[in-house]
C-alpha cells in the first residue's frame, strides 16, 4: 500500500508533540513548514529532498533531547 504525499504529510503532522513554549512554538513553526514542502513536491525527487530534511530534522530534535522517541510507536 502506499500513501499519496497528502496523507502522507497529514501522518507527519501528528507524529510529534512539542512543549507550549516558545522554543516548542518556533520547533512546531519548523516541522509544519517542513511537512508543507513534502506536500507540495511535484516530483519524486523533490518529495525525497524534502523527506531527507524533514527526517534530519526530526533526528536532530530527538538527538538533542527536545522530545522524545519511544520504540513503541
Amino acid at each position: 500500500m502506499t500513501l499519496s504525499t497528502h496523507d502522507f504529510a497529514q501522518r507527519l503532522s501528528g507524529a510529534f508533540s512539542f512543549p507550549c513554549t516558545i522554543l516548542g512554538n518556533r520547533q512546531w513553526r519548523t516541522w509544519e513548514r517542513l511537512i508543507g514542502y513534502i506536500e507540495s513536491s511535484a516530483c519524486p525527487s523533490e518529495f525525497n529532498n524534502a523527506a531527507a530534511y524533514a527526517e534530519g530534522y526530526a533526528h536532530a530534535l530527538a538527538d538533542s533531547g527536545q522530545i522524545d522517541i519511544s520504540t513503541d510507536r
